[in-house]
């Protein structure tokens, strides 16, 4: 669980602020498939002290682990701000995040490892998978690879967790943490590096499962790597393309704020950000005028101002992804109502709203995850049609329903293939008691959340008898022994 310095720099992952990149915050040794082997191992060797510790001992070690993160929330905040860019108020929430997972794991998400009793005699119990690796992504760099580790270890399996080479100082204060509450050596690794080391460590023989926050693009390439490996669970939680369904009764007022908050929301860069609105004609004007206000509004700047909403992308090559994006909404069919582009140096990006003439898709602008906050606007005549607008999609992760009837929000409840559907809230809100998770590209049905304890745990039936052989019960032409 270390992250040491070296000297030559091809072997050294240096992390510096998207916000300045004259501000190194740390350099950490990147690791080979040697040194992935050895944090396998090491995890391989601890596992059974820390499966046998109980969950009493584990609980123990992982309430100091809060107390801990709950202590220094305020350093992990500025941490994560400086090392993705995220503005502070949202670095904030991420941090207060991190130590309440353990809570929810201890709590909520053992109900869903209890033991089955199925009568007298049958029962079902469940027990750690193993040797876990967790995959983190930049966006999140504490809060979604906290939420594999937090159920992976409370459940008993140990862990092998890689950070985005995006954010490799969250990921070893993350580890450093631990490591102060007293984690047991080889309970939790941390292997530093970039997608090689990433998929050197998802295909390692010795590890029992994946846990992954990212891309599809990279999801799929798991999956497709460990092919040969069908006893390694996957846990993919991939990425969205996700909408927002304005009706005539909402109220244009919410709907426009919940509708900017979920666009700009950490620069776009959320698998839940808000890239599709499907808004009723006879709203259409007001609710972009207002939606436009907003989004022109947004204070964008350095992620350690109190008063900024938007910091930068992550990087230079993310910023150039987002124009070219951008410079093809017009060739999609699109209309720029906002387009906050020329006014920013890279890698900072301004939200845009381009309107649409229908709700047809199919663009790369309108189907294409973005990951920056860039949104269409489409008019559509009902419900029915905004339905069937939004589950025209290669993703199923996040929609939001605005309107004052209840009823049609439950009429949309089911019909719209998503994993998380809100009502009057935006695409961006989500409940830690809640399972999270998409379908199609968004996922593979192994939600995070609270249900995270089952894809850390395996099954294992029992058919119990404490009696004596029944001779009148064994079948017909068996002798009786």
């Amino acid at each position: 669980m270390s992250a040491s310095t070296g000297n030559d720099l091809h072997d050294l992952l240096i992390s510096t602020s998207p916000a300045d990149a004259a501000d190194e915050i740390g350099r950490f040794v990147r690791a080979d498939s040697t040194a992935v082997d050895d944090a396998v191992a090491r995890a391989r060797v601890a596992f059974p002290a820390w499966r046998d510790l109980g969950l009493a001992g584990r609980t123990a070690v992982l309430e100091r682990y809060a107390a801990e993160v709950e202590s220094r929330r305020e350093e992990l905040a500025r941490l994560i701000a400086r090392e993705v860019g995220k503005a502070l108020w949202e670095a904030r929430a991420e941090a207060g995040l991190v130590p309440g997972k353990v809570a929810l794991a201890l709590g909520d998400g053992l109900r869903f490892t209890e033991t089955l009793e199925a009568g007298p005699e049958a029962r079902c119990t469940f027990h750690p998978r193993g040797v876990l690796a967790v995959l983190g992504p930049f966006n999140f760099p504490a809060h979604l690879p906290n939420g594999h580790i937090v159920p992976a270890l409370a459940a008993g399996n140990t862990v092998v967790f890689k950070p985005s080479d995006a954010a490799p100082a969250v990921g070893a204060w993350l580890a450093n943490a631990w490591r102060t509450a007293g984690l047991p050596p080889g309970v939790l690794e941390l292997v530093q590096g970039d997608a090689g080391a990433g998929g050197t460590l998802a295909e390692h023989p010795d590890v029992d499962g994946v846990l992954f926050t990212g891309s599809y693009a990279v999801g799929r390439k798991l999956r497709e790597a460990t092919l040969d490996q069908p006893f390694k669970i996957l846990a993919l939680e991939m990425g969205g393309k996700n909408a927002m369904i304005v009706l005539d009764d909402a109220d244009l007022d919410l709907a426009a704020a919940e509708a900017a908050l979920s666009i700009g929301a950490t620069t776009g860069q959320r698998c839940t950000s808000l890239s599709r609105i499907f808004a009723a004609r006879e709203i259409l004007e007001p609710f972009a005028e207002k939606l436009g206000a907003l989004l022109r509004g947004l204070r964008i700047g350095a992620p350690l101002d109190e008063g900024t909403f938007m910091g930068p992308l992550i990087s230079h090559a993310a910023q150039g992804r987002v124009d070219r994006y951008r410079a093809r909404a017009v060739e999609a069919g699109g209309e720029w109502l906002v387009n906050r582009a020329a006014e920013l140096p890279s890698p900072y990006a301004g939200p845009g709203l381009a309107l649409f003439q229908s709700a047809e898709q199919d663009h790369a602008f309108v189907r294409d995850e973005i990951f920056g906050p860039l949104a269409s606007l489409h008019p559509v005549a009902d419900l029915a049609e905004a339905i069937t607008a939004v589950n025209d999609s290669d993703f199923g992760l996040a929609a939001a329903l605005m309107t004052q009837d209840r009823t049609s929000y439950e009429h949309a409840v089911g019909r719209i293939r998503t994993g998380i559907l809100n009502w009057n809230r935006g695409t961006v809100g989500a409940s830690g008691r809640l399972p999270f998770g998409g379908i199609g590209r968004s996922g593979n049905d192994r939600p995070a959340g609270i249900t995270s304890s089952i894809y850390c745990t395996v099954a294992q039936s029992h058919l119990e008898y404490s009696g004596g052989l029944d001779a009148a019960a064994l079948p017909p032409g068996m002798p009786t022994p």
